[in-house]
Order: structure tokens, then C-alpha cells, then sequence
């Protein structure tokens, strides 16, 4: 594509005439220096602890055909200028993938907790109502059935949108999306508008990157502008989702248990699996789902008010439900003499919600054990917070790593440990898989042993490094190896 065409509606200047350099072909968009070959557009991405800027010299000797900045670089390789390179980067590779985006119809899930679960089950429903839908998220991409990995919740700009050009060409018409606040604040929806726009809920997290509540919720609660989405579905039992709804900004339906709304829920149980009878928009119809606890209820409510609002029956809804794939890492029970949970809570009241739904699984003079961990170079704030949950929700706790990146597992264990009140019921084992197998092997029979905080992971992040590892895989081993 020409740079004239990959800069239409996009403010910037050229450092060299723009007569040559707009008629320049490009053949690909890099945000990483040495991938960068002839071709290539580099864009100087300011980063959390590099400056993309810096590495400028690195894109020249690897071929790179220009680059894009805030600023002009020193090289002799021609630079596109722009005000912000993260909304430049998004608009651009719009632009690259023929903006493919806008022939899908987009329904982005946007909140704390529940996210990838949500998403998954208005995928599903979707699904089964014989639409062509792809889905994008924590677990990665899947279109038309076929699975694409991916690191990031929401991918980076120029990913996402060859993966919208890539589910436009095989005529999926949905894309259902986790949104993350990471990816508003960097722009990378800039230029996206969504048909529908999910909101489950707020609470702490990412505060090493927000700083305080008040910023995180600002990103939240900004994303519901017309400019992002057409259209709401929001929690209104979530005091974050009633301020939304409260706003007008764009027309919007509500869902909840506690407050009036346009979806909920009656004569409702979760302890062993989602029954209810559902109350959408006046269509009365029961609901069953293979899921549990009640903040599952809750991500049932907005796919089943997000599935309607485009059109998909109630019968359609109530039997695609009672039917739906357990989504991976979220509350995934193994069992052989034990039973186990494994879950991708990694938040305070992710915590909160798992313990309690797990607490009604333990039978009659069993204990619920928890093993858990907080992630290294992330909000230090909620750790002590979540030793606090942890021991006085579960009858014993094993403090254990989480990915801890560039920190010391002693260190991030030591702050969780801080917020243990009493005595409490704890050991601390800093190798995650000692700590698992340690929990199997003390639990009862009647015990229900929850692991949670990597869900679905099969890495632990060490100094810079990806190190293969699986909670269930060790589970799974750990049944075997001690015949349990």
C-alpha cells in the first residue's frame, strides 16, 4: 500500500517531500525494530520501560522503508510525523488491512472480571444461531472454528486488524471481543466503533499501570461514548455500570438481580450449575448452563440481554446454553480422588467470587483449600488484600508464585503474607507446582482443593522469560504420580 493511502484521514507531516515519499509502497507494519525488513514501516512505540525511538538505528540497518514518531529521529530513513503514534499505529493498520473492521459488526465485553467468560458465551450463542462469528480474547483468536494464539487480551493494533480482515475474507459477520483498560488507554480501539458494547463490572486491578481507582474507571466509563460503541449492556447492580447507565451517552439496556432492569433473573441457583428463570426485555424463559457461582449468573444475564438485543430467540438462547463448552481456565473442575478447581482469578473480588462459589462445593466436614499467588511487577497494592481474602475465606490457604517476572517470589510473597490476620491458616511453598501437589496430597476426600490466578496459562514468566508450565498439567500428574 501506498503511504498515501496508509496516512488518508490521519494527521501528520513527512520528513521529505511528500510528492516521492507518498507514492513510497509499504508491505508490512512493525512496532518491533528488527523485525523490520524493505517494506517496512516502523512505528517508535514510547513503551512502559523502552522508547521504540531508541531503536531507530536497529530498523535503518534491518531495511526498514520508514518510520512513524511524535518526533524526528536521527537517520537518514524518511519519518511520517504524527501527535500520537500508539492512535497513528491504529488508524494506519486500519488502513493497511482496507478497514475491514467496518464490514463486522463488533461486540465488545468490557469490565474487571468476567470478560473472557461473557465473551464466550455470546460467541457461543451466536453460534448456535447459525451465525458466522469469530471471537477474540485472553485465550486468543478463534474464526470460523480455527484457533489463533495471542499473548494479549486485546492484541495490538496492527494483530487486531489482520485478524478483522482475516475473519472479513472467510464472511464472519459477528467479532465478539474482550476489550481490556490497557487497550483503551493505548489506543488500541482507536477508529473501532462497536455495534454493542458489554460492561460486566469494576473493581481493583492494573493499578500499577492506572495509578489509583479514579483513572482506571475513567478509561472504563469513557469507552461508553458514541464515538466507541452504539449501543450499552450494562450491569446495574454494579455502582461503576449504574453511573453508566445514569450518563445517557449512548443508548443502552441494563441487566442485573438487585436494582431494576431490563434483563434478570428469578428463582435462581448456582451452586451446581446455573438454573433460572430469566425475564429479557418481557420474554420469560428458563435457563440452564453448566457453569457456577452467581457472578456466572451474571455474565449469562449480558450475553443473554447482548444475544436478544441482535435478534437471537429465547429458545435459541435456552438451549444453547444448556449445552455450552466449559470455557478454559475459568472454574475448570478435575477430579479423581480429589476435586480440584482451577481458575484464572487473579483480582480481589475475582478472588472473592471464586472462594465463595467454590465454598458451596466442599461436602458436608470438608475444608476448602486455596493455593494462590500474585503476580510479580503488577499492583503491589492488591496483595495483602488478597492474603486477607484468601485465608479468611478458605479453611487453608498455600501461598505460592505467579509469574513473577523481574521480582523476587520471596518479596511478592512476603507482601501477601502481610495481610494475614491472626494466626491464619497458611504455609508458604514458592515453587507453584510443590504448592499444588503439597494441597492434593493433605486434601480430604470431602476438600476441594482451588488453584487459582493462571487459569488456562501454560507459562510462568521469569526474568524476562516464558517458561513452559501448566496448572492442570500438574494436577493432572500429580493424579497420577501419587495414585490419588
Amino acid at each position: 500500500m501506498l503511504i498515501k493511502e496508509l496516512t488518508k484521514g490521519i494527521d501528520c507531516r513527512f520528513t521529505e517531500p511528500a510528492e516521492p515519499l507518498g507514492e513510497t509502497e509499504i508491505s508490512e507494519l512493525c512496532i518491533n525494530s528488527v523485525d523490520c525488513r524493505p517494506g517496512a514501516l516502523f512505528f517508535a512505540v514510547k513503551g512502559v520501560h523502552t522508547d521504540g525511538a531508541a531503536y531507530i538505528a536497529d530498523a535503518e540497518r534491518c531495511g526498514a522503508t520508514a518510520y512513524v514518531s511524535e518526533h524526528e529521529l536521527k537517520t537518514s530513513v524518511p519519518g511520517i510525523i504524527v501527535n500520537d503514534v500508539r492512535e497513528a499505529m491504529a488508524l494506519m493498520a486500519a488502513n493497511f488491512y482496507y478497514n475491514a473492521h467496518k464490514n463486522l459488526n463488533i461486540i465488545a465485553v468490557v469490565g474487571t472480571n468476567g470478560k473472557t467468560t461473557t465473551a464466550h458465551m455470546i460467541y457461543n450463542l451466536l453460534v448456535a444461531a447459525g451465525e458466522r462469528a469469530a471471537l477474540f480474547g485472553t485465550l486468543g483468536a478463534t474464526i470460523q472454528g480455527q484457533s489463533y494464539p495471542s499473548k494479549l487480551t486485546t492484541p495490538d493494533p496492527i494483530e487486531l486488524h489482520r485478524l478483522f480482515q482475516l475473519a472479513d475474507f472467510q464472511g464472519v459477520k459477528y467479532v465478539v471481543m474482550e476489550v481490556s483498560a490497557h487497550a483503551i488507554a493505548l489506543k488500541k480501539m482507536a477508529g473501532i466503533r462497536a455495534k454493542v458494547a458489554v460492561f460486566t463490572n469494576l473493581s481493583r486491578d492494573h493499578l500499577d499501570f492506572f495509578g489509583d481507582m479514579d483513572s482506571y474507571k475513567k478509561v472504563k466509563v469513557g469507552y461508553f461514548k458514541p464515538e466507541h460503541a452504539e449501543f450499552a449492556v450494562v450491569n446495574a447492580d454494579d455502582e461503576t455500570g449504574r453511573e453508566i447507565l445514569a450518563s445517557e451517552a449512548i443508548p443502552s439496556a441494563s441487566y442485573g438481580m438487585e436494582n431494576p432492569s431490563d434483563t434478570f433473573a428469578i428463582d435462581y441457583d448456582y451452586t451446581s450449575k446455573l438454573q433460572c428463570i430469566v425475564n429479557c426485555f418481557d420474554d420469560i424463559f428458563e435457563l440452564e448452563a453448566p457453569f457456577v457461582g452467581k457472578f456466572n449468573l451474571y455474565n449469562a444475564l449480558a450475553a443473554t440481554t447482548t444475544a436478544r438485543l441482535i435478534g437471537i430467540k429465547p429458545e435459541v438462547i435456552a438451549s444453547a446454553f444448556k449445552h455450552m463448552p466449559e470455557v478454559e481456565g475459568r472454574f475448570n473442575i478435575l477430579q479423581s480422588g480429589k476435586r480440584v478447581i482451577i481458575d484464572y482469578a487473579h483480582t480481589p473480588d475475582g478472588l472473592i467470587n471464586l472462594l465463595t462459589a467454590a465454598k458451596k462445593l466442599v461436602s458436608r466436614g470438608g475444608k476448602l483449600i486455596s493455593v494462590f499467588g500474585c503476580g510479580g511487577d503488577r499492583d503491589r497494592g492488591k496483595r495483602r488484600e488478597m492474603g486477607k481474602i484468601s485465608t479468611e475465606l478458605a479453611d487453608f490457604t498455600v501461598i505460592t508464585s505467579d509469574n513473577p517476572r523481574s521480582e523476587d517470589p520471596r518479596d511478592i510473597i512476603r507482601d501477601v503474607e502481610s495481610g494475614v490476620e491472626g494466626n491464619g491458616n497458611y504455609i508458604v511453598i514458592p515453587d507453584r507446582a510443590g504448592a499444588i501437589t503439597y494441597a492434593l496430597l493433605v486434601a480430604k476426600q470431602n476438600d476441594v482443593v482451588v488453584i487459582s490466578g493462571k487459569g488456562a496459562e501454560n507459562y510462568t514468566e521469569v526474568r524476562g522469560e516464558r517458561v513452559r508450565y501448566s496448572d492442570r498439567a500438574e494436577v493432572l500428574e500429580s493424579f497420577r504420580r501419587y495414585n490419588l
